[in-house]
């Protein structure tokens, strides 16, 4: 209930125009009513070639709800009841798998970025992409990753503690810049420099930047992501993340824009494209996820549904 009310009214709000562009498709109804259903479900992750459908970000939210499902009985007890060196090899361990799966599809995709999107109009069927970023278990294998980072910081010692950690700028950077592989000769595409080199040092980062924000001196760029503009604006982040697909859709979906403006909007746009979207992320914070009434009424809802469904997930 900590992210479902929000995706929900704004499904429905936009649903209009989702079903509208649909049957500008050609859709049936029997597909319109399979994928709302998948929608409010919230399990289109599960449907690779229905991934992207209506307000494609939240595929991320069908694969959170899985992962969420599983954290209480399987992953947390579990990752608790490791030393460190068991979270350093169940790590790896994760990593192994995650970055196997990278290969596989690399070499369906021949490694380079450009056989994605090519520009000879001979684009790679969606679908294996699909698979390497939306399925489910693959974003419970990099949730449970990041539970590892933060249980290992908590395992630290009181002599560990005293430790002047690494500044995490240099991991910070490191991370960043691998993905300027991109740019390069070799044209890696994302997912490999993701499994390879961003997750791995990104999580190293975040790691560096825990341990640092416990001491009585942190360094520059962990007062800065800690100071109140961040934390603002990272309070925005999910309505963003909610919104800023339906509202794209208006200004650059050309079925959609076309009929509203005449045209899909320019480049020239996406800098009050963003406004509009910082704008909508404020007032829907300030007065739908911080609301009280509502928090109350679906934490209600929250509270029905763990007494229906209590027992469940353990033997009798």
């Amino acid at each position: 209930m900590a992210y479902y009310p929000l995706h929900f009214v704004s499904s429905a709000i936009f649903a209009p125009m989702f079903i509208w562009a649909e049957r500008n498709f050609k859709a049936t109804w029997n597909m319109i009513a399979f994928r709302a259903f998948l929608n409010f479900s919230m399990l289109q992750a599960w449907f690779p070639k229905e991934a992207e459908i209506w307000n494609q970000p939240t595929w991320f939210l069908s694969a959170l709800t899985f992962s969420n499902l599983t954290m209480p009985t399987l992953v947390l007890p579990s990752v608790a009841n490791l030393t460190k060196n068991g979270l350093q090899k169940l790590l790896a361990a994760l990593w192994g798998v995650s970055l196997l799966q990278k290969v596989s599809y690399s070499e369906t995709a021949r490694f380079h970025s450009h056989h994605e999107h090519p520009v000879d109009g001979k684009v790679m069927m969606p679908l294996i992409w699909n698979l390497t970023r939306f399925h489910p278990i693959w974003a419970l294998f990099e949730m449970t990753t990041g539970i590892i980072a933060a249980r290992h910081v908590m395992l630290d010692t009181e002599e560990e503690k005293k430790r002047k950690p690494m500044n995490p700028i240099w991991l910070f950077l490191a991370a960043y810049s691998s993905l300027a592989l991109r740019l390069t000769k070799f044209d890696f595409n994302d997912a490999i420099i993701r499994g390879v080199l961003f997750v791995p040092l990104f999580t190293e980062f975040l790691t560096a930047m825990h341990r640092d924000a416990l001491t009585p001196n942190p360094s520059a760029i962990t007062k800065f992501f800690g100071c109140k503009i961040m934390a603002t604006l990272g309070s925005l982040a999910f309505p963003m993340f909610i919104v800023h697909g339906p509202v794209g859709q208006v200004f650059y979906k050309k079925v959609i824009a076309k009929k509203l403006w005449g045209k899909p909007m320019p480049h020239s746009f996406f800098p009050f494209y963003l406004a509009i979207c910082l704008a909508i992320s404020h007032f829907t914070n300030e007065y739908f996820v911080k609301n009280k009434k509502v928090g109350a009424f679906f934490g209600k809802v929250a509270q029905f549904l763990a007494n229906w469904t209590e027992g469940m997930l353990r033997d009798r």
